[in-house]
């Protein structure tokens, strides 16, 4: 019986080794991804990338995981652009954030 317990903690431990290690790669994609919408919204505006990517984080955008707070992102950001005078859709926010989730990703796994 005694192993049998030993077994079912050593499951146990593993798989919220495994959450914790997925939480840990999720948020750093997040937070990566929001590196990368920092520095192309400096490049596109001649903002200052640290402080874009500051108030990115300050609003605590790293930790987004749901469609609505993306989406909200988004909005966030397309605003600003437009304050600059750069007007894009919504299909190509979405696009933009998507391939640099897709990049923050392959960076991860290398």
């Amino acid at each position: 019986m005694s192993d049998l317990l030993h077994t079912v903690d050593a499951k146990g431990a593993t798989s919220q080794m495994n959450f914790i290690a997925g939480q840990e790669s999720a948020f750093w994609v997040r937070v990566r991804r929001n590196r990368l919408l920092a520095d192309w919204f400096s490049d596109l505006t001649d903002e200052n990338v640290q402080s874009y990517l500051k108030l990115l984080l300050d609003a605590d955008f790293a930790k987004v995981e749901d469609t609505a707070a993306e989406q909200w992102i988004l909005v966030k950001i397309r605003n600003d652009l437009m304050g600059f005078g750069i007007f894009l859709s919504m299909a190509e926010m979405q696009a933009l954030l998507g391939r640099f989730h897709t990049q923050a990703v392959l960076e991860r796994a290398s």
